[in-house]
Parts: C-alpha cells; structure tokens; sequence
C-alpha cells in the first residue's frame, strides 16, 4: 500500500526547490533554526527528511545529522544535493537507532 509520497516525489522536489517553498523560506525557517540554536545539539535526527533541505541546514551550522525517509525517490534526491550526508530508508514508526542516539529530533513540515 502506498503512503502517496513516492507518487508526488518529483513535484515535491520541483515545488522545494534548493532554498523551500514560501512558508518554509519566509515563515518557518527562522523560528526553526533560532530553536535549533537555542541548544548545545550535536547529532540530530531529521525524521520525515524527505529531500534533505532542512538536514542540509542542520549539518551547516555544524550538528552532524542522519535524514530517514519512507520514500526512496526522496532520499535519491537528498543524496544527491548533498553526497556527504546521511540518509537512510525507514518508517518513523519503526527507526533503527537505540535510544538516546540522538540529542535533536526534528520532523519539519509545512503547515496545511
């Protein structure tokens, strides 16, 4: 049974672009990363990555971060744009790290 997003992927990828969609670029990003600075984060966990943007900007300001994703086309893509980052195919439902791996995690979506 398919979740859509391996459907939608290519115009998902199309409609982010390299910097976001309008509300990611001008509403969301920066109380996302004032947060994100906020802390003393060092390794993150970018749950439903898709593309790999907002991991991208995690991993620039210096937190070594792993992107997971159920969709392949997506996490394709987040290779990509970004050959050296961590990207990995699973369900949020059932992700493969013990606990405490991680002392950032972030799910990051537009709003409806």
């Amino acid at each position: 049974m398919s979740n859509g997003w391996q459907e939608s992927a290519e115009a998902w990828i199309a409609d982010m672009g390299d910097r976001g969609d309008f509300s990611r670029e001008f509403v969301l990003d920066a109380p996302m990363m004032q947060r994100v600075q906020a802390g003393d984060f060092k390794y993150a966990l970018d749950v439903g990555c898709g593309e790999g943007r907002f991991s991208r900007m995690l991993r620039e300001t210096g937190i070594r971060t792993v992107g997971v994703d159920p969709t392949e086309s997506l996490l394709d893509e987040a290779r990509r744009r970004d050959p050296q980052g961590d990207y990995r195919l699973c369900q949020a439902e059932e992700l493969p790290f013990r606990d405490a791996t991680f002392d950032l995690v972030v799910s990051y979506d537009r709003p409806p």
